[in-house]
């Protein structure tokens, strides 16, 4: 009988020194997950995104298909793209902006939790008064189980520690955040949390398997709202993909007591959307992935400094002008600048209207320093002179896709209702997404009706604006407890509307037979 080798793992990231030990036989990506410093891996270690690239003692892999065999030292880039820090000592590299000029002693406490799929932002709160104590913010400590909530799902079903581990990477997250607050679990009465059912699912320490296989049905909608024997509390769900983060967000904006027909968008990984007003609403959920948020796009990332956020294409410029988030030079690509991006180049006729990236010989003459072709004669558009941030052909599919989704689902909605776009009283967009995304930039490559810019309003974290109230009301959670029963939730797996609508909303633009070489 052998005794099983004893690895020493040496870890070098663009932000700091790790080490730690690894069984050999071991796949280098759990191993670093354990260590709480992972390289990005949206697909959660399926083999399939190619994110999670190191170099491994000199050379270059994925550290999801390498196994541990020796001593050994690891390098990647925590920064690039996007990367998710976990564990206790590194939470998401969050952000705090928290009010500590006076003691929290003596105070009334509670907090207010947007779960998001990508980032998690809580607000420590003032039960008596309602002021806002402080705020952090950060990715996710379950990214690196996968970007999207069916990647963590299936992480859930095929191992057996799977929830509890989970479960235990999101509440480390919150204690930490808390802490970096100045309190802790002990002075917080309670605790609300918004979130989409499985990252409530996940949070509760219940299995997220039902909502991944038809008929995609819930253990939980959360209709109490209450976790037996813990200081916590949940928004109700609709369905397994219309989560407690829409009821939320319907009470913050007050849509539930609005005389007038509205749509409700909000595009993460999931695009959860809500058609009415005071008479109750239609509702569905479009798997739209997390292209938006820059995961599994060439040069995607975060929307943080150095990250293209908007574009603009003056008339008779040669090239666009990217705006980077802090002012930095451009290090990628986040979701409001990959928009501008599409519909820049939609209107430069440098992508074709079924959504072909043109190579340098069929784009536009004018265009074609800014193009040029991958192996397998695909195009790349470079948007900056140092060619290090740009989009491949494969990326345009990606974006393209997840706007047809989001687009087939609004149509299907207003379908249903007997509704055309131009009936609607207002578009209110929510999240992070919906509050930097270039509306008209959204409409011009079909992902909204056009006739609805003019009509947006920005909403902001209304996830969380709506954690905030029910943590502080007693009354707004009664009223937010009603929101659910107002809407019907379609179910768009196998509906033949969306079956049939969907195709068609893959096109930018309809083409015609104008020559631009």
């Amino acid at each position: 009988m052998t005794m099983e080798q004893t690895c020493c793992i040496n870890i070098k990231t663009d932000l700091r020194e790790l080490r730690c030990e690894a069984e050999a036989g071991e796949v280098l990506l759990d191993v670093l997950r354990r260590a709480g410093a992972v390289p990005p891996a949206p697909c959660g270690g399926n083999g399939t995104c190619g994110r999670c690239t190191v170099r491994l003692n000199g050379s270059v892999l994925r550290a999801c298909q390498a196994r541990v065999s020796e001593d050994c030292t690891v390098e990647f880039s925590e920064q690039s793209g996007g990367a998710i820090l976990t564990g206790s000592s590194a939470v998401g590299s969050p952000a705090v902006s928290a009010v500590q000029a006076e003691t929290l002693s003596g105070r009334k406490l509670c907090a207010a939790v947007d779960l998001g799929t990508t980032t998690v932002v809580m607000e420590l709160l003032d039960a008596d008064s309602g002021a806002v104590l402080g705020t952090a913010s950060g990715w996710n400590a379950q990214a690196p189980y996968g970007a999207d909530v069916i990647t963590r799902c299936q992480y859930c079903m095929e191992h057996g520690d799977g929830v509890k581990k989970l479960q235990a990477l999101i509440r480390e997250q919150t204690a930490a955040m808390l802490k970096e607050l100045g309190a802790s679990h002990s002075q917080v009465q309670e605790l609300f949390v918004a979130g989409n059912t499985v990252m409530q699912h996940l949070y509760a320490g219940l299995s997220p398997a039902g909502i991944a296989t038809a008929p995609f049905r819930p253990l939980t909608l959360f209709e109490d709202g209450r976790e037996n024997g813990e200081r916590i509390a949940y928004a109700p769900c609709v369905a397994g993909y219309l989560g407690g983060d829409i009821t939320a967000g319907v009470l913050a904006c007050g849509l539930h007591r609005r005389r007038e027909h509205s749509l409700f968008l909000d595009i993460g990984t999931n695009g959860e959307m809500l058609l009415g007003g005071t008479d109750g609403f239609l509702g569905c959920s479009v798997a739209s992935g997390p292209a938006f948020e820059g995961v599994g796009i060439s040069c995607g990332m975060a929307g943080i400094n150095g990250a293209v956020s908007h574009i603009t294409w003056p008339d008779g410029a040669a090239s666009p002008l990217p705006e980077t988030i802090g002012g930095a030079p451009p290090r990628g690509i986040c979701g409001s600048g990959l928009i501008d991006l599409l519909a820049a180049l939609t209107e430069k006729r440098m992508i074709s209207g079924s959504g072909l990236l043109y190579g340098p010989d069929e784009a536009p003459a004018e265009y074609r320093h800014l193009l040029e072709e991958d192996e397998n004669g695909n195009g790349i558009f470079l948007l900056t002179e140092d060619r290090k941030v740009f989009l491949t052909a494969a990326d345009v599919r990606k974006l393209q896709l997840a706007k047809a989704a989001v687009a087939a689902g609004i149509e299907v909605l207003l379908e249903e209702a007997g509704l055309r776009a131009e009936d609607l009283d207002r578009l209110y967009l929510a999240g992070g997404f919906g509050t930097y995304m270039n509306v008209r930039s959204a409409a011009a490559i079909g992902m909204l009706p056009a006739c609805l810019v003019q009509k947006a309003v920005s909403l902001g974290n209304s996830s969380l604006a709506g954690a905030r109230l029910a943590a502080l009301s007693e009354a707004a959670r009664r009223e937010l407890n009603t929101i659910p029963s107002r809407i019907r939730y379609l179910e768009l797996s196998g509906n033949r509307a969306f079956n049939r609508i969907y195709p068609e909303q893959m096109l930018f633009y309809e083409e015609d037979d104008d020559e631009w070489n």
